[in-house]
């Protein structure tokens, strides 16, 4: 199934051409190239790079290009116009509400798009490009682009990471570009968490009763260029997520749960959103792939001013088309809080203990449900499995598995 057009619209048929000859470098790229001959400002700039993309993605040492994606004109968004009818619901935000959506979406856990749902944030007016972002955003604020081998966050300051997007040695030509991914973002920057709001069909948020210190990362802001996005996961604690995007183009690719198994979704190897449209997708449309009994992954072409849902438990892989900058929220409703519940109750047992008490006043019907599974040791058994990522690699082996779109 395929929300847009499931034909790769910028693909040609016929042979590559011979590349051009080559030429000799002008004087400025040989300054630069010339540390003797740097700006010292450039210098700085270039040494963070270089710094930030070996601890975020150490695994890669120089192999950033290799595969040459920038050159690939298929992974570009379809033409203006060129959008095929939708088999899944595309549903008007301006209208839907809660009750309709909760019972007749997210019950049946059916992913969707939805359109005029965040006609109304500032972000929308504010947000339109990386140097609206670089006036907005502290120079002293690091943003995350990653993680290092040990878990911790690699930051970059908005300004390098601005110039990092538009530099054609790297950002411009990187396979999968670094990319903001960023829980603290928010909080820590009051002028963009004002440009926003939850939509109404959101609304219900029962993690916030495990309390703010105890609750897991739940709230992001994304920000990346052509290539960078987020491998193929599964959203942790079996929440559900909504992604608003403000800026640019995403291409996803979703698949339900238990439908695949892990090991064909994420072959070996296989760890950024370009990589796995390159390698993983067009296996996913031969009819070797269908007679092992798999669907088809369902896809989506996704706008600025659009919102995917994507429901608990779906696996999913998002590729950035162009510049873009989205917020996404991971949630627990009542749809779906005994699978987040059981889940919780594995990965993170103590938060499970202090969310159950919050609920007694709060959601008492919720509570009786979250003592029930407790009385019957009901527990996920494979609630860390699946762990979701992002940044430049969209899932280095280290990324948290509390990241994802």
């Amino acid at each position: 199934m395929c929300l847009r057009s499931e034909t790769p619209h910028n693909a040609s048929s016929s042979p590559a051409a011979p590349p051009p000859a080559e030429k000799s470098a002008p004087a400025s790229a040989r300054r630069k190239d010339d540390p003797s001959k740097q700006h010292p400002k450039t210098k700085k700039y270039l040494k963070t790079i270089k710094s930030v993309k070996k601890r975020a993605r150490s695994e890669l040492k120089h192999k950033w290009r290799i595969h040459d994606y920038a050159s690939k004109p298929p992974l570009s968004p379809p033409p203006l116009g060129a959008l095929a009818p939708s088999p899944l619901p595309v549903l008007d935000g301006a209208t839907l509400s809660f009750p309709e959506f909760s019972h007749h979406v997210e019950k049946n856990h059916l992913p969707c798009l939805i359109r005029n749902l965040i006609r109304h944030w500032p972000a929308t007016k504010t947000w339109t490009s990386s140097r609206a972002l670089k006036a907005i955003i502290p120079k002293s604020l690091g943003c995350k682009v990653g993680s290092d081998d040990d878990g911790y966050a690699v930051r970059l300051p908005y300004k390098q990471f601005h110039r990092y997007l538009h530099d054609p040695s790297h950002g411009l030509v990187d396979d999968s570009p670094l990319y903001i991914f960023d829980s603290t973002l928010l909080k820590k920057c009051p002028a963009l968490a004002s440009a926003y709001f939850t939509p109404h069909l959101f609304s219900e948020d029962l993690l916030k009763y495990a309390g703010e210190a105890r609750r897991p990362p739940y709230q992001w802001i994304c920000v990346g260029g052509a290539r960078s996005g987020t491998g193929i996961h599964v959203d942790p604690l079996h929440t559900s997520a909504w992604n608003a995007l403000v800026a640019g183009h995403k291409r996803w690719a979703l698949f339900p749960p238990g439908s695949v198994p892990k090991a064909a979704l994420k072959p070996r190897g296989v760890d950024s959103a370009v990589r796995w449209f390159d390698v993983v997708y067009p296996e996913t449309q031969t009819d070797a792939w269908l007679a092992k009994g798999y669907p088809r992954p369902v896809e989506v072409w996704q706008e600025a001013g659009e919102t995917v849902f994507v429901p608990c438990g779906w696996w999913h892989v998002v590729l950035n088309l162009d510049f873009t900058v989205a917020v996404t929220h991971n949630f627990c409703s009542s749809s779906n809080f005994a699978q987040v519940f059981r889940h919780a109750r594995v990965s993170r047992p103590k938060m499970a203990v202090r969310w159950l008490e919050g609920l007694r006043e709060a959601r008492p019907d919720l509570y009786e449900v979250g003592r029930g599974i407790v009385a019957r040791g009901e527990r996920c058994s494979d609630a860390s499995s699946p762990s979701s990522s992002s940044s430049s690699s969209s899932s280095s082996s280290s990324s948290s598995s509390d990241d994802g779109e």
